[in-house]
């Protein structure tokens, strides 16, 4: 009985550690050495946001992203009504200039407009 008990007990212990989220987009990148970029968002438990930016000699390469090194970014994110501000963990100072909307199936970046608003920018897939 003690067995069972403490099999149950480890499975539900389990099921209750949230996973970590990952998000995905792809796109052209406008400059002169690199013309396609992948990013990967991990959102964890904890609150942290890592961004992994991949440059990518061309579309065709897209798929064998991982082959290439990342760019790593790791911020903070905090609840501020519909959307999440970004805060740079060093300095704990928040970007003004940015802010992500996170669904089930979408996190989605927003830029500052000089009235104020925000202007919706890149949309990142569930992965």
């Amino acid at each position: 009985m003690y067995f069972i008990i403490s099999i149950l007990f480890s499975i539900f212990n389990l099921n209750s550690q949230s996973e970590e989220k990952t998000y995905f987009g792809r796109s052209h990148n406008y400059s002169a050495i690199y013309s396609y970029s992948v990013a990967e968002i991990h959102i964890s438990s904890d609150s942290t946001m890592t961004r992994y930016d991949y440059r990518l000699p061309n579309k065709r390469e897209w798929k064998n992203y991982k082959n290439y090194e990342a760019k790593k970014e790791v911020e903070i994110i905090s609840k501020k009504g519909k959307y999440y501000s970004l805060i740079n963990p060093v300095n704990h100072l928040e970007n003004e200039m940015h802010c992500v909307k996170i669904t089930d199936s979408r996190l989605t970046y927003y830029y500052k407009a000089p009235d104020g608003s925000f202007i919706k920018g890149f949309t990142f897939k569930r992965k």
